[in-house]
């Protein structure tokens, strides 16, 4: 049975005065979705827990089936979404170009510096990547001002490791942070935090001199991790699976978990290409109501969400599993980037236990039948359409949640 997931990244929010006391999904006039909801298994999802938020490219690994050790960071996701080559013995960290202020540590003016020419840009990787002390520095720019810092052992005598913070606090007008062992004080935290602080003041100090030139001065680092595939998502979840989706982000998490990816033009198109891909598990993906989330305006996400909801109506008539749910809530109010609420979740097929909900949105699906978490969702969705093993059964060198199609044959 094929699967598709509407994948409405964002969706859920808070409540709003201006919405008479509802969230934009609830004042969201949405007949199809409501249609959808009254012929289904409707609830709540955590992806992780209460109160986590968390960002996209995490969220969707742990739908897809994997474990937070899988996780190789956002920097790697990134870099492999924009096609440029990752090699596994190299720490990888998302940079941005960045202008500060040396005033008691080094207060940050931008975190991503606007006016600089791509020559600039071209200058500062050249200058910034340089080999020392048994180690290789390589700056790499990607769009904008956003690029990777790649740090390689060459003939050092500590191994490189990925447990370490961030120096970019994210916000503006914050001070530059000291990269510190994260959780982890080992030997190779510890010296790979020393290695990456000596570098961001080595750049200070070689970028300043030149700052009445250049509109960059330092180089915020974030994400540290190093490229390693996990199990497909084929082995994992016994499905052939794919993405639909419209950004860097989602050709990266395809590639790592080997999904194919089909990018978009237009809704209308991801429509078109979700019904007629010959694919078991088909996830389409839309950012729209994420974006009109961070433009904190609840009435606009209200209208984006009944634009949407009327250019899918092609979806009422899919014959086999059909769930729509959101990676993670983003909120139309407050400094959060995205929050920790538990997302709506409702799911329509041949083997589901349909409720009573008549409405999909955050209040009336939390009145549904589940509540679910997202190390749970490919199990879910493995029960839903008929194809999940006993838990017990031992097919292979490992448990599978589903039937397998394949075996091991045993041969004379």
């Amino acid at each position: 049975m094929k699967t598709i997931t509407l994948l409405l990244d964002g969706v859920g929010d808070r409540s709003y005065k201006e919405l008479d006391y509802k969230t934009p999904l609830e004042y969201a006039k949405t007949p199809n979705l409501d249609r959808i909801a009254k012929n289904s298994q409707c609830g709540i999802m955590n992806v992780l827990e209460e109160g986590k938020a968390l960002g996209t490219d995490l969220a969707h690994f742990i739908l897809f089936g994997y474990t937070l050790d899988e996780y190789p960071g956002r920097a790697v996701i990134d870099m492999i979404g924009e096609k440029l080559h990752c090699h596994e013995e190299s720490l990888i960290l998302r940079i941005s170009f960045a202008s500060v202020i040396k005033s008691e540590g080094f207060l940050i003016e931008e975190r991503f510096v606007k006016e600089i020419s791509k020559k600039e840009i071209e200058t500062i990787c050249n200058k910034l990547s340089y080999k020392e002390d048994g180690y290789e520095f390589k700056l790499i720019h990607s769009y904008d001002s956003h690029g990777f810092l790649i740090v390689k052992k060459i003939d050092g005598e500590v191994e490189l490791s990925s447990k370490i913070s961030d120096s970019d606090p994210f916000y503006e007008k914050q001070f530059v942070m000291k990269i510190e062992p994260f959780e982890n004080y080992s030997l190779e935290s510890k010296f790979t935090a020393k290695l990456l602080n000596k570098y961001l003041i080595n750049s200070y100090n070689m970028l300043n001199n030149d700052y009445k030139k250049n509109a960059c001065n330092f180089i915020l680092t974030k994400w540290a991790g190093f490229y390693k595939k996990p199990e497909s998502f084929y082995k994992r979840n016994g499905l052939k699976g794919c993405i639909v989706g419209k950004s860097k982000l989602f050709n990266g998490i395809s590639n790592i978990t080997s999904m194919d990816y089909y990018e978009y033009k237009n809704f209308d198109e991801a429509i078109e290409l979700a019904l007629t891909l010959d694919y078991a598990y088909i996830h389409l993906h839309t950012k729209k109501t994420d974006e009109a989330s961070h433009k904190k305006d609840p009435l606009l996400k209200a209208k984006v969400l009944e634009e949407i909801d009327k250019k899918i109506s092609r979806l009422l008539d899919f014959e086999g599993l059909l769930i729509v749910t959101a990676d993670h809530s983003t909120p139309c109010s407050g400094k959060m980037i995205h929050s920790g609420e538990s997302v709506p979740f409702m799911a329509k097929g041949e083997f589901i236990r349909i409720d009573k909900v008549e409405k999909f949105d955050e209040i009336s699906c939390f009145r549904g039948s589940i509540h679910l978490y997202g190390k749970n969702f490919m199990n879910y969705i493995q029960n839903a359409t008929d194809s999940a093993n006993l838990y017990h059964l031992r097919a292979g060198n490992k448990k599978k949640n589903y039937i397998p199609k394949e075996v091991n044959k045993l041969i004379e």
